[in-house]
């Protein structure tokens, strides 16, 4: 990196650093693109239709996060925003109690969430913010799917949850910042139908975390 370089950058700090935080100040409404990394432990879960209740234990890895979210800041400390997450994790198929078995697939949910977020400086510059927040989640539908012979065995189902949020969010001038961050959601036991020519029923727990990267825009 050249001189004249660094030089510009530290100037662009010096001059950037009271106008964002005179930014911030202001009340004012903003959305995040948001993509990241999905994984979630490994779950028990029951099947029940025909015959007796059934169970197994479904091994899980990594998978995928996209959303999106607006949201409204009140103060340069509280926020406000509701947002689009689809999430899910692949697995390598289950063997149940009675020696049937499913291969693998993935396990997913798309949630609809409104979240209340606290700021606060932790590294004394105005630019970095840390955050911790909480959400209410709606999760509008959570599938368990098996990859048969071609074909897809899906269970399917719907259940509200509750979201835990930890990040810190970078401003890159007076309108644009990118954030990184950590998320839990835990719905609990969820119950799942067959769907289509898929019979019975399926239950287990959801329970994701993820690590996440967005981009954002104030306006």
């Amino acid at each position: 990196m050249t001189r004249r370089l660094k030089a510009a950058l530290l100037l662009a700090l010096a001059v950037g650093g009271p106008s964002v935080a005179a930014a911030a100040d202001e009340a004012h409404w903003y959305a995040t693109l948001n993509a990241g990394a999905n994984f979630m432990s490994d779950q028990s879960a029951s099947f029940s239709g025909a015959g007796a209740t059934r169970s197994s234990e479904v091994d899980l890895s990594t998978g995928l996060l996209s959303g999106a979210a607006v949201g409204r800041a009140f103060s340069r400390n509280f926020r406000a925003e509701a947002e689009f997450i689809y999430q899910s994790a692949d697995h390598d198929g289950t063997t149940f109690s009675d020696g049937t078995s499913l291969p693998e697939g993935n396990f997913a949910s798309t949630t609809v969430a409104l979240n209340g977020i606290y700021s606060f400086n932790l590294f004394g510059r105005e630019n970095i913010r840390t955050y911790v927040g909480v959400g209410v989640a709606k999760l509008t539908e959570v599938d368990l799917d098996f990859e048969q012979g071609g074909q897809e065995v899906s269970y399917s189902g719907d259940d509200w949850g509750v979201q835990f949020l930890l990040g810190a969010r970078y401003e890159l001038g007076e309108r644009w910042f990118v954030d990184a961050g950590l998320r839990h959601l835990n719905a609990g036991e969820v119950t799942m139908d067959g769907e289509g020519a898929t019979a019975g029923r399926l239950r287990a727990d959801y329970e994701p975390w993820s690590a996440s990267f967005g981009i954002g825009l104030r306006f």
